[in-house]
């Protein structure tokens, strides 16, 4: 399923290209409505990664390999990933972050898709801009997304990130993604400190903020 969704994504790739081409002002519908449907594509392309590294996990089949990662370097590769449609979308993309901490260990692959799919979330509900944020807090790397929308619903700030949660009927919702992220974060482990993530609602936009937290 995977590969097919991939093949999907690189046809719509390719489409969006020769479009690109032949604009010469506004974006028209045509390429909107092929972005949304690429983002679309990557979104679940994203979910099903997940959901094989969870397997992986669970089976104790996934080689789990922190190594030092360039901060600047990261945010670069994961903010590309949703740049465009931002820009679609009239959303303005900001990064922050301290330029005395260079780099950090983690598994990049790892948080690189829970860092993705949550910049994919605030895309998607923000009204004017997203904003990725990393910095030093007691001695942990905080990695933030943050945007402008109207915040998490307080059922779900209420409930955190449960061990185990039904599918919600009206959104669909499996809380795959929390689910996700808990893992990734709980595996990074260093001086008896063990990796967290958290919601909240105010963040450094003032609307929803999703936090990941590595020690």
């Amino acid at each position: 399923m995977k590969n097919s969704v991939s093949v999907i994504a690189a046809y719509l790739e390719d489409a969006l290209a020769q479009l690109a081409q032949a604009e010469v002002a506004q974006p028209s519908q045509a390429v909107t409505s092929t972005y949304q449907a690429l983002y679309e594509t990557q979104r679940v392309n994203g979910n099903l990664v997940q959901l094989m590294a969870i397997f992986k996990l669970q089976e104790g089949m996934y080689p789990f390999q922190p190594t030092e990662v360039l901060l600047d370097e990261f945010a670069d590769e994961v903010l590309d990933r949703v740049r465009q449609l931002a820009r679609l979308k009239g959303l303005e993309v900001l990064h922050a972050a301290q330029e005395d901490v260079p780099a950090w260990f983690f598994d990049h692959d790892l948080i690189n898709s829970v860092v993705v799919q949550s910049l994919f979330n605030s895309v998607r509900y923000a009204r004017t801009k997203i904003q990725l944020s990393l910095r030093i807090r007691d001695g942990q790397l905080e990695i933030e997304v943050a945007d402008d929308g109207p915040g998490f619903p307080d059922l779900m700030l209420e409930e955190g990130f449960p061990s185990r949660q039904g599918i919600d009927v009206r959104t669909g919702s499996t809380g795959l993604g929390l689910f996700f992220s808990r893992m990734a974060a709980g595996l990074h482990q260093r001086g008896g400190t063990t990796g967290s993530t958290r919601l909240s609602n105010g963040g450094a936009l003032g609307g929803g903020s999703f936090v990941i937290v590595l020690p």
